[in-house]
């Protein structure tokens, strides 16, 4: 793993994901790109000239340096912290005044790891959260974590799968899945799903089978939904890591099917690795 991509609003939720991929750096090698975007005010024209577009002053560009100039300072204490000492921490601003999203899905990375608090309600169906959106488009694995885990190495991983052929092209996952690596593999059985459980386990052993596990349990979970029974059977084993696969549905598509991955990332405590299938 050569970069480990870690996007921040430069609030204090930037060290929960830091310090997971600091540790994730420490084990695996590679460095971190700590990117930031700075979002620059619209200028506003006066009332008399309320039809005239915005105009561009050497106030208003004294204001943008000035943001520029603070986003340095915030990333440069991110990346100076002394716990994170021995590890190479790239803070990179971005000034094109894209958002940070556009940034982030477009740059080359390996992994991407980030804080979120989730989204729920109103604002969930409307504009969901900054991590779902990455996950829709990035181009490289995301890891979403919750919280801060200085010493993250996740033993007690759950995988949850459907039934998808594209899922047994070999993968190779960002990092090592600790010492038990990758050994719970779940389905979800909704009310309206009435495929054969024998055939499901069948299809879950061909699934380890092509990524050369031997030693696995395959579990069926009964749930009203998918994100709901990924999220209750990785609460009652108290699982430290949730693998998803997602298709990166976009569009009309998305708002149409969703996204267990996203559902369920917005509703967990437990850190979400998502991976996307071709």
């Amino acid at each position: 793993m050569e970069t480990i991509l870690v996007p921040t609003d430069l609030t204090p939720m930037t060290d929960v994901a830091l310090s997971v991929a600091v540790n994730l750096a420490r084990i695996n090698g590679g460095e971190i790109v700590l990117l930031h975007s700075v979002i620059y005010p619209v200028p506003v024209p006066t009332p008399v000239f309320a039809e005239a577009l915005p105009v561009i002053t050497d106030r208003t560009l004294t204001t943008y340096q000035l943001l520029e100039q603070d986003a340095r300072e915030i990333l440069q204490q991110f990346a100076q912290n002394p716990a994170y000492a021995g590890v190479t921490i790239r803070p990179t601003l971005i000034t094109n005044g894209q958002a940070l999203v556009d940034n982030v899905t477009t740059r080359p990375a390996d992994l991407i790891v980030m804080s979120s608090n989730g989204a729920e309600g109103l604002e969930e169906w409307l504009i969901g959260s900054n991590a779902e959106v990455i996950v829709r488009h990035a181009h490289c694995p995301v890891l979403v974590v919750k919280q801060a885990t200085p010493h993250f190495q996740p033993q007690n991983i759950v995988c949850a799968v459907d039934i998808d052929d594209r899922l047994k092209a070999i993968y190779h996952f960002p990092f090592q899945m600790g010492e038990n690596g990758l050994h719970q593999f779940l389905y979800v059985m909704t009310p309206s799903d009435n495929r054969d459980p024998e055939g499901v386990r069948e299809w879950i052993n061909e699934f380890a089978d092509a990524k050369g596990i031997t030693e696995f349990e395959s579990i069926i979970q009964h749930a009203k939904t998918v994100p709901q029974g990924v999220i209750d059977y990785a609460n009652e084993v108290e699982a430290d890591l949730i693998v998803l696969f997602t298709h990166g549905h976009k569009g009309l598509l998305h708002l149409l099917s969703g996204s267990v991955a996203e559902d369920v990332l917005n509703h967990t405590q437990v850190p979400v690795l998502i991976m996307r299938v071709a």
